[in-house]
């Protein structure tokens, strides 16, 4: 005659042994899983991957060679990279002489000159030369308009002056926070190569205050009524 606990300590055998072959099953898959996602910066996530370069030019001739340059000689892996150069129609002030507009002209002439014979063997290259002023918060807001969730856009003003290996560090990063799904994060949705400065006036620095001390008092109301609703 049997003991009347066998039966129970066969079933918890049984579940033990499925919950740990499941879980092994589970942790298998998903290591597999991430090791097939390619975080190496030399090889790409998949063929609709793309990258757009989008250069924001005005009148800085000088610094626009230097910017255009320096991205030309950078270290892209023989990965296909586009560069779009964005360039700003000049101001045309009230009362401009002929002169002075036909100077303007010259300028626009030479930085288009410029874009044209700069050599961008990694990729397609496009000028886009705007036929009224808009200046630069315009031209960054309507630099890129993606085309698909595989599509990533740099963009740099004229003014700036890149490291051959920079396109490793911001691919690298897309690999790791975007499609590695051990590190991805919606909330994450750019990167910057520099550091974001913010001067503030008397007048900003005073809201700020302001704004500061709004929030503690809400912060202090709510305590409050917590406390109140508790006791």
């Amino acid at each position: 005659m049997q003991p009347k606990g066998r039966p129970l300590l066969s079933i918890l055998f049984l579940v033990s042994f499925s919950s740990l072959f499941l879980l092994f099953s589970y942790r298998s898959s998903s290591s597999s899983f991430r090791s097939s996602i390619p975080l190496s910066p030399t090889s790409n996530p998949n063929s609709r991957f793309t990258f757009i370069i989008k250069v924001l030019t005005y009148d800085r001739i000088a610094s626009l060679r230097r910017c255009l340059r320096s991205l030309a000689a950078a270290d892209y892996a023989g990965d296909r990279v586009h560069l779009h150069v964005l360039v700003d129609h000049f101001r045309v002030a009230n009362g401009s002489s002929d002169s002075t507009v036909d100077s303007q002209l010259e300028e626009s002439r030479r930085i288009l000159d410029l874009v044209d014979r700069i050599g961008w063997p990694h990729g397609e290259k496009i000028v886009h030369y705007r036929t009224a002023n808009v200046g630069l918060q315009a031209q960054w807001l309507e630099a890129w308009w993606p085309s698909s969730d595989d599509e990533f856009a740099f963009v740099v003003e004229d003014d700036l002056e890149l490291s051959p290996l920079y396109y490793k560090f911001l691919k690298g990063l897309i690999l790791k926070y975007y499609y590695d799904p051990a590190n991805f994060d919606p909330s994450i949705y750019g990167a910057s190569l520099q550091r974001p400065r913010f001067v503030a006036d008397h007048t900003v620095a005073l809201n700020c205050f302001k704004l500061i001390s709004v929030l503690e008092i809400l912060v202090h109301m709510n305590s409050a009524v917590e406390m109140a609703f508790f006791l």
